[in-house]
């Protein structure tokens, strides 16, 4: 009478809580635009898991991180209900990422539990093992393990799971048998227990809303009430847990039953992304969606599919779950064969693609030799127009080189011509001066002659000042010419001396040395240091002394002054 009242409060929960619960679903053919935003929110969620795939070695080495701290913490720990709890923590951690090491720790657990004599924990930990063994694929030795709990005088929790355990052992037995003799008889032990679940299981659990899902779903057979506790189920769970993923894809089977494969979809693809986030290597999500994508038959669907098949192998592998590395190996075929298929199809199409364009080559060429042979004297006569045309812009190329090279020299001729004329100008305006200064000095000779200051007027001639001014006025005029005309001697002239000497440079840019200087009237023909002496306001020796410590600074000192006489030949 109780599991009865538990079960008819149950159902009148379900009927206040329907209206508002079937506005999740939507039917296929109500709303094109809902289909429309479904479409693309799969789109995106596709997008997402490719994404999720293709970082899970990330994903997977968080799991492992919280795994050792897990471990570290055991190491540390001597009290005995912790070491049960971390125990049942690691068995969590490894439960669906890797059975061995959940089978090494749930062994580790019933041990200590049965040491201590915790009946609670011993009963838990064997079904722990137990669920562990049916989702490994070791069927027969669930059993076996089962019948080692006596029903009788477990409490409710343990009961619960009890019976949950039950239930999945014969759901995963049903699936891997397949058949129409053992899988019935499989499904029927599964309904049984489930019922009990749903008679014990309390409205607001934890689990409440997921297991009356799977009551409805695979005993009452009544999916509106079905999608409706899954719902609720995946609202009142982490996206991340393993009652989100289970939820999502029983949820999926629903829609598939509908035809709704938008949804189907959807929700596939929603318990894949919860899969890899919660680190599942035991997934059959992962493999419907690789089946449902391979079905569609577009070129990149079937890549997607190819992947997500051998991602879900790997992950079986990795978990060593017989049961879903056998789901796996009969579905690869079919890819394999149907891809096969494809392929066959497409070389079909590309054989007759091929003979077509061979027999279009064979016309072409055809139509290429008499079109070659109406076009040779025409190619022929191109051709020599063609050499014809080489040489006239041969010929034309050399005239604008030559026409470059008379506008280059023009131009220089002009430059040349330009600074000759500032050189007659300077040498104009320095005459001029000293024809001035001559006429002023002649008038002061007569009014000292007349004013018989005869020696004012010799003291004055004796004076060195005017000379100086006169050399200071010639060598700055005469600076000024020669750079103008020849402005690259200064470089030239160094060029000619040992790098260790080339250190004279001009003073201010515009005047030389005296060494300089020297050399510059060498470079214009005066040569005779008498004559360079007179210039420059020097004693001969002087100058001698000047081109002899010059020269020996020279690379080539022999013909050190031909050298220089040869500066600037080209203006």
């Amino acid at each position: 009478m109780k599991h009865l009242f538990i079960i008819v409060t149950s159902a009148l929960l379900l009927i206040a809580t329907a209206t508002a619960q079937a506005l999740e679903y939507t039917s296929p053919t109500d709303n094109e635009t809902a289909n429309k935003t479904i479409a693309e929110e799969n789109s995106r969620l596709l997008r997402q898991l490719d994404s999720m795939i293709v970082n899970s070695a990330q994903l997977y080495e968080k799991k492992e991180t919280r795994i050792e701290l897990l471990k570290e913490h055991l190491s540390k720990t001597t009290d005995n209900m912790s070491k049960i709890e971390t125990y049942s923590s690691l068995y969590d951690e490894y439960f669906v990422f890797q059975f061995d090491s959940a089978f090494t720790y749930i062994d580790k657990k019933i041990a200590l539990a049965a040491a201590i004599g915790n009946k609670q924990h011993y009963d838990m930990a064997l079904l722990d093992k137990a669920a562990l063994l049916s989702i490994g694929g070791l069927y027969s030795e669930t059993a076996a393990l089962l019948k080692e709990i006596d029903p009788e005088g477990l409490s409710e929790e343990v009961q619960i799971k009890y019976n949950v355990t039950h239930f999945y052992l014969y759901i995963y037995w049903s699936d891997y048998c397949h058949d129409k003799v053992y899988a019935p008889r499989y499904r029927q032990k599964a309904t049984e227990y489930l019922r009990k679940t749903a008679a014990l299981i309390r409205p607001g659990s934890k689990r409440y809303d997921f297991f009356m899902g799977e009551y409805y779903s695979n005993t009452d057979l009544n999916d509106d009430k079905a999608m409706s506790h899954y719902l609720r189920s995946m609202k009142n769970v982490r996206p991340d847990s393993r009652e989100y993923a289970m939820a999502s894809f029983a949820l999926a089977s629903i829609f598939k039953g509908k035809g709704d494969m938008l949804r189907y979809e959807k929700y596939l693809i929603m318990a894949c992304i919860s899969d890899l986030r919660h680190s599942t290597r035991e997934s059959q999500a992962l493999q419907d969606l690789a089946m449902f994508l391979f079905r569609q038959g577009s070129s990149d669907n079937i890549d997607k599919a190819e992947r997500y098949i051998n991602f879900a192998m790997n992950d079986a592998k990795a978990y060593n779950n017989r049961l879903r590395i056998l789901e796996i190996s009969q579905k690869l075929p079919t890819i394999v064969a149907s891809y096969r298929e494809k392929l066959a199809a497409q070389n079909a199409v590309l054989a007759v693609a091929t003979g077509g364009v061979t027999m279009l080559a064979v016309a072409l060429i055809v139509l290429v030799y008499f079109i070659y042979r109406q076009n040779k004297q025409l190619t022929n006569r191109r051709h020599e127009l063609s050499q014809s045309n080489g040489e006239l812009q041969r010929l034309n190329s050399e005239q604008q080189v030559l026409n470059n090279k008379l506008h280059t020299l023009n131009a220089r001729l002009i430059d040349t011509n330009r600074r000759r004329e500032h050189l007659a100008k300077i040498y104009i305006d320095l005459c001029a001066n000293f024809i001035d200064r001559l006429g002023k000095f002649e008038m002061l000779v007569r009014r000292k002659i007349k004013a018989n200051q005869i020696k004012d007027l010799l003291t004055m001639a004796s004076s060195t000042k005017m000379t100086e001014e006169d050399a200071s006025t010639f060598f700055n005029s005469f600076d000024k010419a020669f750079l103008d005309l020849y402005p690259t001697f200064v470089d030239e002239f160094n060029a000619l001396l040992t790098p260790d000497e080339q250190t004279v440079k001009h003073k201010n840019g515009t005047h030389l040395t005296t060494e300089q200087r020297i050399f510059a009237l060498i470079r214009l023909g005066v040569t005779e240091s008498s004559e360079i002496a007179a210039l420059l306001f020097y004693t001969p020796r002087t100058i001698y002394n000047y081109r002899s410590a010059v020269k020996a600074k020279a690379i080539n000192r022999d013909t050190f002054e031909q050298d220089v006489a040869k500066l600037c030949t080209v203006i």
